[in-house]
């Protein structure tokens, strides 16, 4: 079964970003770790933990489409800003968007406990840990977890480029 277009909002507009990285995305490093719990689909267990890092592409520069030299030859090498550039952050539901973002080691858990109890203590870890890091969502429905994780890497590249 495939999401609809709505069903998909639905479960993006409805995912809850517990916790965010302290420090930038952007311009601090080049993985986010996250941790994604939702009730489970799986009979006999309450909760489902994912555990994964998104990996972010390499810096880029930037031209506009139309053109098809570089940058260099539209404004001269002294005009390059090497500051110019950006990283790119893509999931399922950026279909339109020049993306570039893998999904790697990647720990799914059902757990007996409630996602009260589990949420409790991922943050308690994280914070004995001192990662600062690692990401907390909640999902609304853990068989798309993919579109809670896409809000959450949306919410950082807000917080990231309203600055």
């Amino acid at each position: 079964m495939s999401l609809s277009a709505d069903e998909m909002r639905q479960i993006f507009q409805r995912t809850v970003v517990v916790r965010k990285p302290t420090y930038g995305i952007v311009c601090g490093y080049h993985e986010l770790p996250y941790i994604c719990l939702g009730e489970s689909i799986e009979a006999g267990w309450q909760t489902t933990r994912v555990k994964g890092k998104v990996h972010v592409s390499p810096q880029f520069l930037i031209r506009p489409q139309h053109y098809a030299p570089r940058y260099e030859d539209i404004f001269g090498e002294e005009n390059v800003d090497v500051a110019l550039c950006g990283r790119v952050f893509g999931f399922l539901g950026f279909p339109r968007s020049p993306v570039e973002c893998s999904s790697e080691h990647l720990e799914v858990k059902h757990l007996t406990a409630s996602m009260d109890r589990v949420l409790a203590e991922s943050l308690d870890e994280l914070e004995r840990m001192e990662d600062i890091t690692t990401g907390v969502i909640v999902t609304p429905n853990s068989r798309y977890y993919p579109v809670s994780v896409e809000r959450f890497i949306a919410s950082i590249l807000d917080d990231e480029f309203s600055q």
